[in-house]
């Protein structure tokens, strides 16, 4: 039985995956069902493209969307901005974007020195290899299309496993049962050498994968228009000068989304932020 809490954090995180672009729909657990049973009853003709197949199962799927229970999400506005700007491209390094949410921390909003004193503290307490690995992960990864990075994530958790940090973290955590910061080797980020984090992205292995055709090796995922539009997608709109108000861009994504639930509410909030 879903407790009342329970409950709210589904929702809150279904809401969260809607938004930015994770989950392509928001329904509710009690409709689950139904629609599995809606989509067992679908069929096509053999004739029928790829592409209209993928149209239809959209199409149903929207049928039992149930509405979202929040205007906003929850990640938006004076927040959304702040973890732009710590952790955008400028921050060169980790030691630039401690020191921005630093510069958060020493700011007079609750709100965000709240969220800054958390996040660093987040990350001071995981590995300093594992961030710094990450950090360039995320960095380098958006020039691989998708097979590069099945390979590239297959190598790099292959090697974490046999490095120390990731035996002391699972022992620290699960055997010592500690609440205490693991005894990281190395223990802070000066002391990881940028040859250290470059061993991980070196040489990925021939992962086979099962389809690795030419369609199967994108870097933009060709199934995009499912989901809510991406912030680039707004930016471009905006950019193109050919609607004049807020409320005509607004209207423009909803229409070409076929009335997409959320689509409204994240346009606004990606105006709100970026057409100042």
């Amino acid at each position: 039985m879903s407790t009342p809490n329970h409950d709210l954090l589904s929702r809150a995180n279904s809401l969260y995956f809607s938004y930015h672009g994770v989950a392509t729909h928001y329904i509710h657990s009690s409709s689950l069902p139904d629609l599995e049973a809606r989509l067992a009853e679908l069929t096509f003709p053999d004739y029928m493209e790829l592409d209209a197949r993928h149209h239809i199962v959209n199409t149903t799927i929207e049928e039992f969307v149930t509405g979202l229970p929040a205007e906003r999400p929850a990640i938006s506005g004076k927040l959304r901005e702040t973890i732009d700007s710590c952790f955008s491209e400028e921050r060169k390094s980790i030691q630039d974007i401690m020191g921005a949410l630093k510069s958060v921390e020493e700011q007079g909003d609750p709100e965000l020195k709240t969220w800054a004193a958390k996040t660093a503290d987040t990350i001071y307490q995981r590995s300093p290899t594992s961030v710094l690995v990450t950090l360039q992960l995320m960095r380098v990864g958006r020039q691989w299309n998708i097979a590069e990075a099945f390979q590239h994530e297959y190598s790099i958790a292959a090697k974490f496993m046999a490095h120390h940090d990731f035996v002391e973290g699972v022992t620290a955590r699960l055997v010592r049962r500690e609440k205490a910061r693991p005894n990281w080797q190395p223990d802070t980020f000066e002391e990881v050498l940028a040859k250290n984090v470059a061993q991980f992205f070196h040489d990925p292995p021939n992962l086979p994968l099962l389809n690795f055709t030419e369609a199967a090796q994108y870097k933009d995922y060709p199934h995009a228009w499912i989901s809510l539009p991406r912030e680039q997608e707004v930016e471009k709109v905006i950019r193109q000068g050919k609607y004049k108000t807020p409320e005509e861009i607004i209207e423009h994504f909803v229409e070409i989304r076929e009335g997409k639930q959320g689509v409204k509410q994240k346009v606004a909030e990606t105006l709100e932020r970026k057409a100042k």
